[in-house]
């Protein structure tokens, strides 16, 4: 018999997304996580969690869980790992999705055959084979390590390895990365380690989670809202920084080169106060290591014994056939960063990365995905349309440029990505997922106000 069911590997937020979608909109599926447990890099208890102890979220509890599912009003603005992962379950038990996952199944290959998709789990004699394939098993599993002349002799450990500020207790700490685990870390060091060092190869600009008493993120979204030329946000926005903050030059923090929006943003309201009270010494990009030594570009030193890479991660799929996801230029070849070009039966959710909530990210993209299924199992004109839309790939353009690094290969504009998704699903008739607390989305005028309470709406007037 052909193959009927779509795989999704990955019980992730991303993962989590797309399997509800999927039974919202009726289509057979199987979610393979190969740990024993849900969550992702959320989940600190297996070799898939990269969070630490004070890992806390960047965004609010109003502008980061999914619209259908409100956090419990009794979470702070700010939840912890922990919180966040058990409203992740909750999410996974209020949607049914638990009996769909199968837990503890590793992918060790990924082939396209003629029937369709050949998934091959450890430990199993016969290939499973499935209508579609939705690879939702993120992009933070292989860290990214520089490298730098001569030898350390002290230890080095990337940020995934980083779980609690005991393992910086009296000792002289250099963080190289300034993004936001390495802004985390070098935090952690400044209250825990004897010595705290922080090796910016670039300027950036720190942002606080509170403006004028309020999450920044509900001022941002507001500002969303505004028809105002992109030129006139990005003044604002800078302005608006620069009298609330003052320039990153006034804590001993190098000057960026760059627009405040041209760069993922590092959200910490801690750090530039420890580098003004010198409890953080900032240095420049590594030029060698001698023994405990550490020589900088700038010529000075610092004697060090632990050196914690905060760097980033590289995409790596190690169970297929990369080029189908990859480009030559190191950048995802998908439509969207969601959709092969040519395959209408192969899709990767959460491989962006935005200044807004990667949650609802991945429940838009999914929906999307979604809606792509169901319109191409209808034969509409829509889905023909949508088809040579991904071929061509003309609607699918960055609505502005960041800063040329690795760290923004993967980066979009949250809130043009995100009505770019809807505007799509829209037009394949799909479903829109609306805030449950019946407010307009802020990210999408457009979106329908939600009437009636939903079930998750019920749960938080009950929480």
């Amino acid at each position: 018999m052909p193959a009927q069911k779509y795989c999704v590997i990955g019980a992730g937020a991303s993962g989590l997304a797309v399997a509800k979608n999927f039974k919202q909109r009726g289509i057979p599926f199987e979610c393979l996580e190969r740990e024993a447990d849900m969550g992702g890099v959320w989940n600190a208890d297996t070799p898939s969690g990269v969070v630490y102890e004070t890992t806390h979220m960047l965004s609010s509890k109003e502008h980061t869980p999914f619209e259908d599912f409100p956090m419990p009003d009794d979470y702070p603005m700010y939840p912890s790992h922990t919180l966040s992962l058990a409203y992740l379950r909750q999410y996974a038990e209020h949607f049914g999705l638990i009996d769909s996952i199968a837990f503890g199944k590793t992918v060790e290959r990924v082939t396209a055959g003629d029937d369709g998709w050949r998934v091959q789990v450890a430990g199993e004699t016969r290939e499973r084979v499935y209508a579609g394939l939705v690879l939702a098993n993120g992009h933070h599993d292989k860290p990214r390590r520089p490298s730098y002349e001569g030898a350390f002799a002290g230890d080095i450990i990337h940020s995934r390895d980083y779980r609690s500020p005991t393992q910086l207790q009296g000792k002289r700490v250099l963080v190289v990365g300034a993004g936001n685990s390495g802004a985390d870390i070098a935090t952690d060091a400044s209250h825990h380690a004897a010595a705290a060092y922080l090796s910016m190869r670039r300027g950036t600009y720190f942002i606080s989670k509170y403006t004028l008493g309020l999450p920044t993120d509900d001022v941002v979204e507001y500002l969303e809202r505004l028809p105002l030329p992109r030129w006139l946000k990005k003044r604002f926005y800078g302005l608006s920084n620069w009298i609330l903050s003052g320039p990153p030059t006034r804590y001993g923090l190098p000057k960026p080169a760059h627009n405040i929006i041209d760069s993922h943003p590092t959200v910490n309201s801690e750090l530039p106060s420890q580098v003004a009270h010198g409890r953080v010494t900032v240095k420049p990009d590594i030029a060698s290591f001698s023994g405990n030594q550490v020589q900088f570009v700038d010529g000075s030193t610092a004697d060090v014994d632990l050196v914690v890479f905060a760097t980033g991660y590289q995409m790596s799929f190690p169970f297929i056939d990369n080029g189908l996801i990859i480009g030559s230029d190191g950048r995802p070849n998908l439509f969207l960063n969601v959709f092969h070009p040519e395959r209408d039966d192969f899709f990767v959710a959460g491989l962006v990365q935005a200044n807004g909530s990667m949650w609802r990210l991945a429940d838009s993209q999914a929906q999307l995905i979604a809606a792509a299924i169901a319109a191409a199992n209808s034969g509409s004109d829509t889905a023909h349309w949508f088809a040579e839309l991904k071929r061509s790939g003309k609607g699918d353009r960055r609505t502005r440029e960041f800063v040329d690094s690795d760290r923004h290969i993967l980066e979009r504009d949250y809130y043009a990505y995100r009505r770019t998704l809807k505007r799509l699903t829209r037009k394949l008739g799909g479903t829109i997922t609306t805030a449950a607390s019946g407010s307009r989305d802020a990210s999408d005028p457009e979106a329908p106000v939600a009437m009636d309470a939903s079930p998750s709406q019920n749960r938080k007037r009950a929480a």
